[in-house]
Order: C-alpha cells, then sequence, then structure tokens
C-alpha cells in the first residue's frame, strides 16, 4: 500500500487479492476510512473470482463516486476521496 503521484493526484494504491470475504469488505471499508483525508483517489486492486459485491454495492449505497478499471493484468475500483 503506498501513495503515487499521478497526473497531480495523490492515489494511495490497496491491494485487496489477498483477502476473502468478510475481511475483504472490512479491509476496503477501514483503508477507505482511513486514507480518505490523505489521497486524491483511492485505488483498490482485486482479482476477477473476488466477489466485490458488497463493495460496489458500498459505493453505490453511499453515492461514492467511483470507478471501475482494469489494465489487463490487474482490475481496480477507484474511490475519489473528496466523494467520502
Amino acid at each position: 500500500m503506498h501513495i503515487d503521484n499521478m497526473n497531480d493526484q495523490n492515489i494511495y494504491a490497496v491491494d485487496l487479492r489477498c483477502y476473502e470475504c468478510p475481511q475483504l469488505f472490512v479491509q476496503f471499508k477501514w483503508q477507505l476510512k482511513t486514507h480518505k483525508d490523505h489521497a486524491d483517489v483511492i485505488r483498490f486492486s482485486y482479482d476477477k473470482q473476488q466477489d466485490l459485491s458488497d463493495v460496489v454495492r458500498y459505493l453505490e449505497n453511499s453515492k461514492m463516486n467511483f470507478s471501475v478499471k482494469s489494465d489487463g493484468k490487474i482490475n481496480f475500483i477507484e474511490v475519489h476521496s473528496t466523494d467520502v
């Protein structure tokens, strides 16, 4: 987990690939809460086979600005922390 500067944005990267539910969701919420004030974007990486339906539902219900992306190898959910 680290902070990158890309396009003048502080991006905090969190790797969720080693977690399974319910630890995955708990880790997601904890990282979101902990780093919302320190980064512009919090980028959560995950594997395709992981079930992130709880994470997506939480983000949608909270009306947060997020996007789901892939670089071909790793999948990401990016949350704009200004909306957290």
